[in-house]
């Protein structure tokens, strides 16, 4: 059964390869796109909630990249530790669970501004390409 997540990315993955030649190009626009979009929402969320930095000048902006960051931390992360188990209780779990959380915001402040500015090349290649399209030229 599919769900309707993936249903949604199909059918935009589907209408991608009516405009783009290469599979791989449709593929690399959609994934950098939804990423900006996913960086964006997370960042308005956290600049509306200004939970943590509540009392500092301008901490609602802190409170956006915060957020943002832990995504893009936690994506990061999941690549190397995916598959860890940590064998204990509900204890050594949730130890474990803040320790990745903690690890994760470090990255992800680091790595932010790194994914930001390859999701942009990768939709401005993709753009480019969008260019060269014979179709979409006027004669």
């Amino acid at each position: 059964m599919m769900t309707t997540n993936t249903t949604v990315f199909k059918r935009m993955g589907n209408m991608l390869s009516l405009i783009f030649s290469d599979y791989n190009e449709s593929r690399a626009f959609r994934s950098s796109f939804m990423r900006l979009v996913i960086y964006a929402i997370l960042f308005i969320i956290g600049y509306k909630l200004n939970l943590v930095f509540d009392n500092v000048p301008d901490g609602r902006i802190f409170d956006g990249y915060a957020m943002a960051a832990l995504f893009c931390g936690m994506s990061v992360l999941s690549g190397f530790m995916n598959n860890m188990i940590c064998i204990g209780g509900c204890l050594t779990m949730l130890i474990f669970m803040v320790i990745k959380l903690a690890v994760s915001m470090a990255i992800g402040i680091i790595a932010l501004p790194i994914s930001v500015a390859y999701n942009l090349y990768n939709i401005a290649k993709a753009g480019a390409a969008l260019g060269n399209c014979s179709f979409l030229r006027s004669k």
